[in-house]
């Protein structure tokens, strides 16, 4: 079994921008541009970068905060899944930073389908980074169809417990972010 990651970070823009061009193997499992859309990630707020070879996705984020109140981002990522592999959600991590207290929902789907759905409550006194794993390999195992190209849909929202707390997913180093792997297999 192989894993596709999407990984955010702002020190791999600058390596991708200096990655050689060639275009992924039709014949292999590749991201493709996503659409990302929220009150947390509006138009003119995000940026993406693919690897050459469609394996590394990676979506920097300017917005995506709540200082207090709520804020929801949904990410659609086209996947190439050639004939003879099929698609899995593997993983999820979510980095960002929290004070007070605040929640993070998120939820993963192949559109057409249902997926899983996780909630964590956060919570930062004085404010702390924070990473949170979603293991999707155990709570949900399900393939997508043999052969088929599909969409990845994450649909995610952070949320403020209070007027003195504050929440956010960003990029402004390595240690923020969100990363998703996808495993795939021969079918």
């Amino acid at each position: 079994m192989k894993t596709l990651s999407v990984l955010t970070a702002t020190l791999l823009t600058s390596v991708l921008s200096t990655a050689s061009l060639a275009a992924p193997d039709p014949n292999s499992v590749f991201f493709q541009a996503p659409a990302i859309a929220g009150t947390g990630c509006p138009a003119g707020t995000t940026d993406f970068a693919i690897t050459p070879d469609g394996q590394t996705l990676t979506i920097l984020f300017d917005a995506y905060a709540a200082d207090p109140g709520n804020k929801t981002c949904n990410i659609a990522v086209p996947v190439h899944v050639p004939n003879g592999f099929q698609v899995s959600l593997m993983t999820a991590d979510y980095r960002g930073f929290v004070e007070g207290s605040a929640e993070l929902r998120r939820s993963y789907f192949f559109a057409g389908q249902v997926g899983p759905s996780q909630s964590t409550l956060l919570s930062g006194g004085s404010g702390r980074d924070y990473t949170e794993r979603d293991n999707l390999v155990t709570t949900s195992n399900s393939f997508a169809r043999c052969g088929e190209d599909v969409n990845l849909r994450v649909q995610s929202r952070i949320m403020t417990k209070n007027n003195s707390s504050s929440i956010s997913v960003d990029s402004l180093d390595l240690n923020n972010g969100m990363v998703f792997q996808v495993q795939y297999q021969r079918c």
